[in-house]
């Protein structure tokens, strides 16, 4: 991996708001490995479409990514927390079909704390989701 993957790699990581926990299980999931700077050409590919999945959009170099989280009214969860909480689901593939990603995390928000759009939640519902998507993720790999 070059210099400037490993720079796209740490922009899209701190543009969706990944603490080094989901970094390195995005990392893990995707690469194979725990560092990026271990990723060969697939591994990187494969990160790199998950995070563009999550939102991140990557112009080609390590520049400033485009992507806006739902717009949030006052109350509601900040966009670090929607960008988190959209970055470890789409670790989860198998909670999803490719293509119904957005759908899915819908029903899975109205089961979990009772509503049905990111746009809805509030700060201690998105850290509620965060740590159940956690837990899952945990549980999983155990």
């Amino acid at each position: 991996m070059n210099n400037k993957q490993l720079a796209v790699i740490h922009v899209a990581k701190k543009e969706l708001g990944l603490d080094d926990e989901a970094y390195r299980a995005a990392l893990l999931a995707h690469g194979g490995v725990d560092s990026a700077r271990e990723l060969d050409r697939e591994g990187f590919q494969a990160v790199m479409k998950h995070f563009e999945a999550s939102g991140f959009k990557s112009r080609g170099t390590a520049s400033r990514a485009t992507w806006k989280p739902p717009e949030m009214g006052p109350g509601m969860a900040s966009d670090g927390q929607v960008k988190k909480i959209i970055a470890l689901w789409y670790t989860m593939p198998d909670y999803y079909r490719k293509g119904n990603e957005m759908k899915a995390l819908n029903a899975f928000l109205s089961k979990t704390c009772g509503v049905s759009r990111l746009e809805w939640l509030t700060p201690k519902k998105a850290h509620n989701v965060i740590e159940a998507i956690k837990n899952i993720s945990k549980r999983r790999a155990a």
